[in-house]
C-alpha cells in the first residue's frame, strides 16, 4: 500500500514539476557567531520574512505566499509597520496577488496575536524554538485553525504532517492520489504515514496549485458570457 502511494504521489510531481515548475523552498539563515549587530539584523530579517511568508501563503501555493511577503518588504520598513497599516494599503502592495484580501486578513490577525504575546514582532524568534515549542507556540495564538496550522507546521518548520483540508482531498482525488471515499483526516494520516516531509512539502505545494487551478475553471464556467 505505502510503496503503491508513493509510485503514485512520485508520478503526480513528475507531471506537476512540468506544468508548474519545481517546488524550490525558501531556507532559514543560522545567526552569525560574530557579535556583528549588522549581519545579525540581516539574518533575523530574512528569517522573519520567511515566516510572514509562510502565513501569507495559507491556502495556495506556498511561493505565493512567498512572493507576497517580497512586495510587502518591498514597500514597508518591517511587520510592525505592516501590522499598523491599513488593510487597503496592504492589499494595493500586493498588486495583482490572488486572494489578496484574504491574505491580509490573515497576516494582520497573526501579527495582532504575535505582537501582543511578545510585545515584539521578532518573527524570527521562532526559529529559535524546538519543534514542540512552535507548536505550541502557534496553537496558543488561537490564530489559525487545525488545516492551516499543519500547513504553517510543514511549510515553515519542516514538520511531516499533512493539512487534513477539503480542497486538498478533493484535488488528490481527481489526480487519482486517493479513492472516492476517503476523508481528509484520512489523507492526512495517509500520506504522513508514507512519505517523508520534504515529499509532503512538494505534494502540498502542488496539490495546492491543482485546486487554484480547478477553482479558475469553475469560476470561469459560472462567470456569465459577456453580451454583445
Amino acid at each position: 500500500m505505502g510503496d503503491a502511494t508513493r509510485a503514485k504521489v512520485t508520478s503526480f510531481i513528475q507531471s506537476a514539476d512540468r506544468r508548474y515548475g519545481k517546488v524550490e523552498r525558501p531556507t532559514t539563515v543560522p545567526q552569525p557567531t560574530s557579535a556583528d549587530a549588522a549581519a545579525s539584523a540581516v539574518v533575523s530579517a530574512k528569517n522573519a520574512q520567511i515566516v510572514a511568508g509562510v502565513v501569507l501563503g495559507l491556502h495556495g501555493p506556498p511561493a505565493e505566499g512567498v512572493e507576497a511577503a517580497r512586495k510587502l518588504m518591498s514597500h514597508f520598513v518591517d511587520w510592525n509597520e505592516v501590522r499598523v497599516s491599513r488593510p487597503t494599503t496592504l492589499v494595493a502592495a500586493l498588486g495583482r496577488t490572488p486572494r489578496a484580501p484574504e491574505r491580509i486578513a490573515l497576516m494582520h490577525r497573526f501579527l495582532e496575536a504575535y505582537f501582543l504575546r511578545q510585545r515584539s514582532l521578532n518573527l524570527d524568534y521562532l526559529y529559535t524554538l524546538k519543534s514542540h515549542e512552535v507548536r505550541r507556540f502557534l496553537s496558543d495564538l488561537e490564530v489559525f485553525d487545525r488545516e492551516e496550522l499543519a500547513a504553517v507546521f510543514l511549510v515553515g518548520f519542516d514538520v511531516p504532517v499533512f493539512p487534513p483540508s477539503d480542497v486538498l482531498r478533493d484535488a488528490a482525488e481527481h489526480a487519482g492520489l486517493l479513492r472516492g471515499k476517503t476523508t481528509s483526516l484520512q489523507m492526512a494520516k495517509k500520506f504522513e504515514t508514507t512519505l517523508d516531509e520534504p515529499m509532503l512539502y512538494v505534494l502540498y505545494s502542488h496539490l495546492c496549485s491543482t485546486a487554484c487551478d480547478e477553482s479558475s475553471k469553475g469560476e470561469s464556467k459560472r462567470r456569465p458570457a459577456a453580451k454583445h
